[in-house]
Formats: structure tokens, sequence, C-alpha cells
């Protein structure tokens, strides 16, 4: 077996072990450009599933599970007991995408649903994006071990540190920058299983070939951070939704700010690797910019990234007038490096609003349902419409 397509075989045994004896995968040559594809044709009682990357191979099984075999996995209950004989296929099939990134979560999903979860959800959750073409993938978890090192560095002791640090089921929000210390601590234990739990996390994700984007530096520090320095500068953004205090932005005029981000990346590096995408968004649902200029804020957010991981992308959220247009304005000339998610799709599609982001990548993304919501509540017209739309720009 090849050792570079040992994870989709794995893949296939943890899903279908009964199917795994006749499959085989072979990576094809994509040198020419094409979008991502993959085939699938039968030799001697063979399934050959060939595929530009094991994102498409990964595909290219589930699509003889669903088409040919009858067989799904999905999150409300699998279908995968053993075929009666295995169908063998008298034509080849060749399937592909014009979509190079297939993003999958948002910041609040880990909290309104995965906040508790242990590797053995997390297995099965990562097998069903594999299996459905998902290359992209945001990972919210383990940055609570990240910042206990940053301000660990930055003299905090730990009792400072954890009222900084939101409770288990609040971290979406205080790395949204809603919030800070919410929630009731979160122990050392718990610190330290999320901190292993996102090893495992990413080692698999990179095993299947699906890119993780993970919580960048985007000026959000402690609010206490300018009573340890007192010479910093920094915007007080307020309470979120008039309840929650948020976290101070430090202004990137001040050398302060690029220590803060080195320190981060390091950090960051140090604990899970390098990552070529970066999330957070400054100015999340309100949050104030008075007195800031917003592209300056952006290029030095932006030049920090990238001076950690040089061709790094920065993702940002569509939301409810976010990223500010002057924000996106200050990034204008870096924009092959700038993805938009353009989060609530089938519902508000700002990219129409917005003249799609001043011509700046974006995805088309849907929000199948909220927290406390467990009904699939997603509007079919826009879902079967939004997409075709926005590749028609």
């Amino acid at each position: 077996m090849d050792t570079d397509l040992k994870p989709v075989y794995d893949l296939a045994q943890r899903i279908v072990p009964w199917l795994k004896p006749q499959l085989v995968f072979n990576l094809i040559d994509d040198s020419a450009g094409e979008s991502d594809s993959f085939e699938l044709y039968s030799t001697d009682k063979l399934i050959h599933i060939a595929g530009t990357s094991i994102s498409s191979l990964g595909v290219g099984l589930n699509y003889f599970l669903k088409y040919y075999c009858h067989r799904s996995a999905s999150h409300c209950g699998n279908n995968l007991e053993p075929a009666d004989s295995i169908p063998l296929l008298t034509d080849k099939v060749k399937i592909n995408t014009p979509f190079q990134y297939r993003y999958a979560l948002n910041y609040c999903t880990f909290d309104y649903t995965m906040a508790f979860w242990k590797w053995e959800q997390w297995e099965k959750e990562l097998d069903w994006m594999a299996l459905n073409g998902v290359n992209l993938m945001l990972v919210a978890t383990g940055t609570k071990a990240v910042w206990q090192k940053v301000l660990e560095q930055c003299g905090y002791t730990i009792n400072e540190i954890h009222d900084f640090l939101p409770g288990p089921a609040y971290n979406a929000w205080w790395l949204m920058g809603n919030l800070e210390g919410w929630g009731g601590t979160s122990s050392q234990e718990l610190i330290n299983q999320q901190f292993l739990l996102t090893k495992k996390i990413l080692q698999r994700l990179r095993e299947l070939d699906i890119k993780p984007v993970y919580h960048g530096f985007y000026g959000m520090v402690p609010r206490s951070l300018k009573t340890k320095f007192p010479e910093i500068t920094v915007v007080e953004q307020g309470k979120w939704n008039n309840a929650f205090d948020r976290p101070d932005i430090l202004v990137s005029s001040g050398e302060m700010f690029m220590k803060m981000a080195r320190l981060y990346y390091k950090v960051v590096k140090e604990l899970y690797g390098e990552f070529h995408f970066f999330g957070g968004d400054p100015f999340h649902e309100g949050g104030s910019a008075k007195g800031l200029d917003v592209q300056k804020e952006a290029n030095a957010i932006y030049n920090a990234m990238q001076e950690a991981v040089p061709g790094s992308t920065w993702v940002l959220q569509a939301w409810f007038g976010n990223p500010k247009p002057e924000l996106l304005d200050g990034l204008k000339n870096h924009k092959k490096q700038i993805l938009v998610l353009d989060l609530f799709g089938e519902v508000i599609s700002e990219w129409k609003d917005r003249e799609a982001f001043g011509g700046t990548p974006f995805i088309w993304c849907s929000i199948n349902n909220f927290g406390e919501r467990s009904g699939l509540y997603g509007r079919l017209e826009k879902i079967a419409s939004g997409p075709s739309e926005a590749i028609a720009g």
C-alpha cells in the first residue's frame, strides 16, 4: 500500500470494513490545473477510485456507497451494513468540482454542539467531512492552552489568566471578542485535555487532506493588559449585548502589538505546528473602532500573519456588516490571501449587497440551524439557487 494513501484506506476500514478488500485507491496527476476530481471504474471484481487528492478519494468512496451500494453515512444515523453483493461498474464515472475550497463549521458550532465532545465524536465528524469533500475546516479548540502560554510570558499569574479565559461552553464568543472570563473557569485538567484532543484533530485533518483554519491574532487582548503594561494603547470594546464585557483591542501603532502577535504565533506553532489559514474577526457583532484607522489596523493584522507564515490566508466571517468595508479596503492589495465566508448565505447573501466584497474571494455558506434548535430549518429554495447565483456573480 502506498503510504500516502494509507489515510483513505483507514477511512474505508472505519466506515465500511466489508468493502475495503475490494477497493483500490490511486492518486492521479492534477498538474494540468484542472479542478478536483475523482474517477470510478472496475477491473477483476475490484473497485478502483482514482482522485486528484485524498479529499477527492474520500468523496469518490462516498459516491460509490451512495449510488451503487445504496449506503450512507449521516449525522442522523448510518446505513452502512454490508451489501449482499458488491456492484461493479460497466463504465468509467468521472466527477469534478469547480470549487477550490469546501469549507465547514463556524465558531458558534464549537460551543452550541461540540463543547464537550471527546475523540470518539470528533473521529466520526472528521470521517463525515472526508466523505463529503470538505477540504477546509475551522478548528476552534485548544486555544486556551495557547493563551495560557502567551500570558504566562507576559507576567500573568494562573489566577489572572483564568480571569481572562471563559468557561468551556463560551470559547466561541471569547475568540470572537464578545466576552472574557464568563461562564465559570476552565480547570487545568480541561485545558490539558483540550490541548491533547486538538492535536489529534489536527493530525487527522492533515492526514485526510483537510486544511485547518486556526485562530489568528487580530489585536484582541485581556482588559487587564493595560494594567500590566500602562504604556500600551488599547481601544475598549464596551459591552456585547449590553451585558458582557468585551476584551480590548490593542492598537497596532505601538511596539506591543507586534510583540504580542509574534509571541502568539510562536506559541501556536510550538503547540500545534504550522497553519496556512487563520481566522479572527475584529469588531464582531459590534465593538468600537473609535479613533482607529481601520485600514491601517487591517494591514497590521495581515502583516503579522504573513510574518509568522508567509503566504497564509486570513479567513473572515461576513456577518451583519463585518468585515467592515474599511477593513477590506485596507486589504485590497492582498485579495488573494483573503477569504470571506458569507456565513448566512441562504438568508442574507451579503455578497450581493456588498458587490462580492469588492472582488475579494468568498465562499457561499449556509447555517442549517442555531443553538437549541434541533430541526432542519434551511430555506431550500435559497440553498438550491444561492451557490449558482454566487458563481455567476
